[in-house]
């Protein structure tokens, strides 16, 4: 039996502990990534769905919702949005959503596979949706098991009601929406990261 060396022991518990990844203090943008070969961001909401007169440290999952007005090609020469704040503005012409539900609201690794599965319905599962100028979707990516697929809580600030965390993962055309034809058939988030602020919502 080989001899284990203290060195390695403390070698693998310092990588355990590295530092993670995260948004700059000053930054203009709560979700920021790269989507394929581009620079990506948005405006992201933490939506924690509680029942009447459930507290809130019951709860133990939340949805993850992010919005963005950057255009893309479509039909026409693509949406040509009136906005490019990132969705800041509420009123923005929302050109891309990208959600991800049931994400256990605790700091560990989560695998976008096991997550889409906890939704218990077809209808709820990570997606990347194009936004037509209408409203209704142009055309949608979905996790189909392929490599990277995690989402990561790093931190989660109770005194701020912030979580923090990063993601990596790759969707594939869903191919029930497929009317642009021009758009890649992946959409590769990489080097993802978010620090958003708790929404409650509460359900009737």
């Amino acid at each position: 039996m080989k001899p284990v060396y203290p060195f390695a022991i403390l070698f693998v518990v310092c990588m355990s502990c590295a530092k993670q990844p995260s948004l700059p203090p000053d930054t203009k943008f709560n979700v920021t990534s790269r989507l394929n070969d581009s620079l990506w961001y948005g405006t992201g909401k933490v939506l924690r769905l509680r029942k009447q007169g459930e507290m809130p440290e019951k709860v133990k999952t939340f949805n993850l919702v992010i919005f963005t007005d950057i255009d893309y090609p479509g039909m026409g020469g693509g949406p040509n949005p009136n906005t490019a704040n990132g969705c800041l503005d509420p009123e923005c012409t929302k050109t891309q959503s990208l959600v991800i539900y049931n994400i256990p609201l605790k700091k560990r690794r989560n695998n976008i596979r096991k997550i889409n599965q906890r939704g218990g319905t077809d209808n709820y599962y990570a997606a990347l949706s194009y936004i037509g100028n209408a409203g209704g979707l142009t055309k949608r990516y979905i996790y189909q098991n392929d490599k990277p697929g995690w989402i990561k809580i790093t931190k989660i600030d109770k005194a701020s009601g912030t979580v923090n965390g990063n993601f990596n993962f790759m969707f594939r055309d869903d191919k029930t929406q497929n009317t642009m034809k021009e758009l890649p058939e992946t959409a590769r988030f990489s080097d993802g990261r978010f620090r958003i602020k708790i929404t409650d919502v509460l359900l009737r």
